[in-house]
């Protein structure tokens, strides 16, 4: 019996490993893919992105996992991106498009917005709105995935890890490197919950090019 419950909590840890491993490894692809140039054919907003990415990752996974758009969680909050392993959501991701378009001055979107505000990525995984499985369980690894059109990596670490600080958050929240390459880039974060629990972020960041 021991035996069954040491694999019953070794397993998740092992496949949320996989799918980021599996992200990381095909995110290069991604802009260049004929999912990304048909699916921004008629528009280029944030949620043709992230349907995009769903399309490209499902077709390469060979059904190992589906990436779903739009996913319900807590009350009426909606995750742009749900993973799942069968039929269970395994990880969550919140999308952006950097820079976060702002229409005009009246707008509610904010340029902070990938940290905190309304419809903020970073906040919602702290405040439980996002984050969670099927039954509503915090789910303890989710993502943010960045669709960047201007500016470098360095850049916008600079600049959303002083997001984090305008939050009045601790700096043990900043984001933290693991690589910086051509096109993608990979980062981490840790953020305590309003339960006290803590959610760890895997950010992943990739260059798009504005389709003519």
């Amino acid at each position: 019996m021991a035996g069954i419950n040491s694999f019953k909590q070794l397993q998740p840890n092992k496949l949320i490993k996989d799918l980021v491993s599996f992200i990381e490894k095909e995110l290069v692809l991604f802009k260049d893919s004929n999912d990304f140039k048909n699916t921004l054919e008629k528009k280029k907003n944030e949620n043709q992105h992230s349907l995009a990415f769903c399309l490209f990752m499902t077709n390469k996974c060979q059904s190992k996992f589906y990436f779903a758009r739009e996913n319900a969680q807590k009350g009426s909050s909606v995750v742009d991106i749900g993973i799942y392993k069968g039929s269970n959501i395994i990880f969550t991701i919140e999308a952006k498009v950097l820079p976060i378009p702002i229409p005009n001055k009246k707008s509610e979107r904010k340029e902070y917005e990938y940290v905190y505000g309304k419809g903020a990525g970073v906040q919602r995984f702290k405040e439980e709105k996002h984050g969670l499985d099927n039954k509503d369980n915090l789910l303890s690894e989710n993502g943010l995935i960045a669709f960047i059109k201007e500016n470098d990596f360095a850049s916008w670490y600079k600049k959303i890890n002083q997001w984090v600080l305008d939050a009045g958050w601790d700096k043990s929240e900043q984001l933290q490197k693991v690589y910086f390459n051509s096109f993608t880039g990979k980062l981490i974060s840790n953020h305590p919950r309003i339960n006290a629990s803590n959610v760890k972020l895997h950010h992943f960041w990739v260059v798009v090019t504005k389709l003519k």
